[in-house]
């Protein structure tokens, strides 16, 4: 029961931080939800709710067994609850489990040797079962299972604690003295048979049942020992097996399944198993494959795997690595096996992308996509991308691609490197520098292509009278057709509102723009809000949609961002199923609400998310469908 406690603690602190950055706050508030008479207590049904909403699954028996523990004087305290899942962290269990499993068998009889006949343990005694650690360590320990602080701790807890999960070895018996137990031994039958009689003082036992004897083959694990028995070896199994993807599970339909949602959904796959994996051991049990698999909308069951074998599988294999190679070897410019992230994007040439040159899709589109699909695989905060990391992407790529690979791939990722005497203005040059030459012969400033624009215009007509909207209406063009993410990254690319922030995001996404167009965008101010700038960027939203989309936000039972996205109804209208049209839902709505620091969702952000999703959806009756059936208005 301690084990599965600091695994469900564990898991419920991961689930927190994916939702606040004030976890405790968070968590209270679930409670508070429930909570209509403000008692400040929670029933059963109450703390089996707040654990589904936050996504985790009990069964409920391990439900009423965490509940009662968690009681105090009778009561369910929410508030010392979430107090102690976060004031106490469960890692100081795994610390000591790991310690404990590294100390071998013998450390493990040890400590069952001295508590075989203490139920309960003051800090004192505690402290003397656990010397060679820091006191801290001990201290933190005993506080973890000292719940109602009353300076005693049920060490009957606390070694299935440290013992861990049992699991069964497939050695079947039925029943067994400890002497026929000896017998079976084929190692040294002195320390074995010491063990048994540790083992059987503990537990109070004349005989060897299943169960207790997994549990004593589980302790014999620390040391290596054990299959060393005289038992039916037929049925000896390893419970955490690689699987046969070749005979047992065929992975080629959910590979397709994924290649039609694009680059992206691999990337967020494999971020969804790796985050799954609490322990950090590269394997997942079926519970936590199946969990991964339902959320992400896979037809697959799996009795649990290796991260690393199964994507590796997904994957297939690498046919065009040597192409991979190459193009990777042409842009490490440094030759340090590292090719700078931001030189990467820039390097990146959608206008030479077999389906830009077939007319499929625009420039922006592919430009779009790569840019989506990139930052989600490699994290911000990492300013290169490695070898390693480059040829998994090329991988995943190629796996979308298939034959066209090579074609796409020696096409968008072309770089010419310049002459030694040739000096290239920087893509981090300041706001305002330009790469293109200078004109000494009329200007000693650069000459911008915009610069070329007023000069070629009829004599008489003042650059100053210029509308806004001449100057918006061909960014605009070019941000409708990246569509809503490109509209979301660009203002995750904006710093601060003001010139310089606004230019260089545009620069970051690659859209040309004059300095007058920045002017004109401000409207003279030195610096404006995002509502502010999404306003004056794509127009005034419809009056009509922007009623629609009011009436949808006073209708929600909530403005919690979770609680909308559970809330939230998919179903199918205008060529896509429910299943793209939830997959596209959450993927929007996530990536939209990142711009904002906070659990709630104003007004303000949920017309701002419609305004960006109308400014790309031309067809009324289209938009007027995708806010009436996703909120049942």
């Amino acid at each position: 029961m301690a084990d599965q406690r600091a695994q469900y603690e564990s898991e419920l602190k991961r689930r927190l931080a994916l939702r606040s950055t004030n976890e405790e706050s968070y968590l209270i508030k679930a409670f508070q939800y429930y909570d209509l008479q403000g008692l400040q207590n929670a029933s059963l049904q109450n703390f089996i709710q707040v654990n589904e909403k936050l996504g985790i699954q009990l069964p409920p028996q391990e439900s009423q067994k965490l509940y009662e523990f968690y009681k105090s004087e009778g009561q369910f305290k929410y508030k010392s609850f979430a107090n102690r899942i976060l004031q106490q962290p469960e890692q100081i269990v795994f610390y000591f489990q790991k310690k404990f499993i590294e100390g071998g068998h013998q450390a493990a009889f040890d400590l069952l040797s001295n508590i075989c006949d203490t139920k309960y343990a003051s800090f004192n005694q505690f402290k003397s079962y656990f010397s060679s650690h820091p006191e801290e360590k001990i201290r933190q320990l005993f506080s973890y299972f000292d719940l109602n602080k009353q300076n005693k701790v049920a060490m009957k807890d606390v070694f299935e604690a440290l013992r861990g999960p049992v699991i069964h070895q497939a050695l079947n018996i039925d029943r067994l003295n400890p002497q026929q137990l000896i017998d079976k031994y084929r190692g040294d039958r002195n320390v074995i048979a010491r063990y048994i009689n540790i083992y059987t003082r503990y537990k109070g036992i004349k005989e060897f049942d299943q169960q207790s004897f997994d549990e004593f083959n589980h302790l014999l694990t620390f040391g290596g020992t054990q299959n060393n028995w005289n038992l039916d070896q037929s049925y000896i199994f390893t419970p955490q097996k690689k699987l046969d993807f070749k005979n047992e599970f065929d992975l080629s339909e959910i590979q397709k399944l994924l290649a039609k949602r694009g680059t992206k959904a691999f990337v967020n796959l494999k971020r969804l198993l790796i985050n799954a994996d609490t322990d950090q051991d590269g394997y997942l049990s079926e519970q936590q494959v199946q969990k991964v698999f339902r959320d992400y909308k896979l037809p697959l069951a799996i009795p649990g795997l290796y991260i690393d074998q199964f994507w590796s599988e997904l994957l297939g294999q690498f046919q065009s690595v040597s192409a991979a190679n190459q193009i990777f070897s042409n842009l490490d410019v440094d030759f340090d096996d590292l090719i700078p992230t931001q030189f990467l994007k820039s390097v990146y040439n959608a206008k030479n992308h077999p389906d830009v040159r077939n007319r499929l899709r625009s420039e922006n589109e592919v430009l779009a996509e790569f840019l989506d699909a990139f930052d989600a695989f490699i994290p911000k905060s990492e300013k290169n991308i490695n070898k390693k990391q480059f040829i998994e992407f090329m991988h995943i790529e190629y796996v979308v691609l298939g034959e066209q690979f090579e074609q796409v791939a020696n096409s968008v990722y072309q770089y010419n490197h310049p002459k030694q005497q040739q000096q290239l203005v920087s893509q981090y040059a300041p706001f305002g520098t330009s790469a293109e030459k200078t004109d000494y012969s009329t200007t000693q400033r650069p000459l911008t292509a915009y610069n070329n624009q007023r000069r070629s215009q009829p004599a008489g007509i003042s650059q100053g009278f210029i509308k806004v909207d001449d100057l918006i209406d061909p960014v605009q063009a070019k941000l409708k057709a990246r569509g809503f993410r490109g509209l979301v990254y660009l203002l995750k690319q904006i710093k601060t509102y003001d010139a310089k922030g606004i230019y260089q995001a545009f620069e970051s996404v690659r859209i040309q723009v004059t300095q007058d167009f920045i002017k004109k965008l401000l409207n003279n101010r030195s610096e404006i809000s995002m509502k502010s700038f999404v306003s004056r960027l794509l127009g005034e939203f419809q009056q009509w949609r922007l009623t629609l989309v009011q009436n949808a936000y006073r209708k929600l039972k909530s403005s919690n961002f979770h609680e909308m996205k559970q809330s939230f109804l998919a179903r199918p209208r205008y060529n896509m199923s429910d299943e793209e049209v939830l997959i596209e839902f959450l993927d929007t709505f996530d990536s939209h609400h990142s711009l904002f620091k906070t659990d709630q969702v104003s007004l303000d952000e949920f017309e701002q998310y419609y305004h960006l999703l109308s400014y790309t959806i031309k067809d009324e009756n289209h938009f007027e469908q995708a806010v009436k059936s996703g909120w049942v208005i």
